[in-house]
């Protein structure tokens, strides 16, 4: 009984060490969208259609941000969501629901009180 419960607990611990380890990228924190919209397309560029705008809170910053990608990259992503993301310069890096990182192009911040 004792060896049975002895594994159970090992396969509990071995889980759980996976589990967090696929969680967060080393230098990631959990970020939480805002806002999301997709940008209204522009008639003259035709090939800026899917532009999408969205603002994540990171802490106590409120980044505003613009990417381009197909819908279906965007398909989960909504308000109150919350996504891995990491600063590098200028850039979001967020990984989205399906797993891919999408780079978000910072275009503002504000800082909260």
């Amino acid at each position: 009984m004792k060896k049975y419960l002895f594994a159970l607990l090992c396969c509990i611990g071995v889980a759980v060490t996976l589990a967090w380890s696929q969680g967060m990228d080393e230098g990631s924190q959990l970020g939480t969208v805002v806002t999301f919209e997709r940008a209204a397309a522009n008639a003259q560029h035709m090939e800026n259609e899917d532009n999408y705008n969205m603002q994540m809170r990171l802490g106590n910053v409120l980044y505003k941000c613009r990417a381009s990608g197909s819908a279906s990259t965007f398909v989960d992503w909504s308000p109150g969501k919350q996504f891995p993301a990491r600063l590098s310069g200028n850039i979001l890096q967020v990984k989205g629901p399906n797993g891919q990182i999408v780079d978000w192009n910072i275009v503002g911040k504000k800082v909260g009180k």
